[in-house]
């Protein structure tokens, strides 16, 4: 008979923490140098420089370690216990600090998230919860949606020598198409059947229109157009996300 540790250990996404962990050394190694003229400049994320994202991306570790540590006393906590007031706040608040301290900030950020996950125990893994402001997710799938964060804040930054849309992740991209288009439906236009065309995979259909609207790109292109970041003007209008 399997036994219950058996059964929990199982629930340990490997897969996901060795994606996160690659694409938080990733961002590391491509800010190491960063300068206090690179940190303010414009992103391609209005009104947000490079100094904003990267606040963002630690205060969002601390915010997943926050929920981890919660869940370890029993309990489940926001992702942002002073909601959207709080996590605006604090962007605004550490975006302007010296290229140096941002760059610190971030690394000591993931090693406390990556130190959390590490303490886990496969029950936790398997049954533990935090709060996104739509509603409870499991710690688990908690580390997909920071590897997303990461491998996408990582293309917005347009530092040199850093990835484009085409340089995301194969493993990232495989899981995040998946998931993307599991809620697509509801994002297409009344009316409008939309075709996603990736060449490397199966063409998917999304919406029950009577008009079809064709979307050909490589994968990693029409993830960035469903981010709301780039696409082909004649690609149609998508209705805003809703989870």
């Amino acid at each position: 008979m399997e036994s219950a540790t058996a059964r929990t250990a199982g629930s340990v996404p490997r897969a996901w923490l060795a994606g996160c962990t690659a694409a938080h050394r990733r961002v590391e190694a491509l800010v190491q140098s960063l300068t206090d003229a690179a940190a303010r400049r414009a992103s391609p994320l209005e009104g947000w420089t490079v100094g904003h994202i990267l606040t963002h991306l630690a205060r969002n570790a601390d915010a997943h370690r926050g929920m981890v540590e919660a869940a370890q006393r029993g309990g489940i906590s926001p992702m942002y216990p002073g909601g959207a007031t709080q996590r605006d706040g604090a962007i605004a608040a550490g975006q302007g600090r010296p290229a140096a301290e941002l760059v610190a900030d971030l690394k000591g950020a993931h090693q406390r998230l990556e130190q959390a996950w590490a303490a886990l125990s496969d029950e936790l893994w398997a049954t533990g919860l935090g709060q996104r402001f739509t509603g409870p997710a499991t710690l688990a799938e908690f580390v997909f949606l920071r590897w997303r964060e990461v491998e996408i804040h990582t293309v917005d930054l347009s530092l040199p020598g850093g990835p484009d849309w085409d340089g995301l992740s194969p493993a990232y991209v495989d899981r995040e198409w998946q998931e993307t288009l599991a809620h697509l439906d509801e994002r297409v236009p009344e009316g409008i059947t939309l075709i996603l065309v990736p060449g490397d995979r199966p063409s998917h259909a999304a919406g029950r229109g009577d008009e079809r609207a064709v979307v050909r790109a490589t994968p990693s292109r029409i993830l960035a157009w469903l981010f709301g970041r780039g696409g082909d003007p004649s690609w149609p209008p998508l209705r805003p996300w809703t989870r």
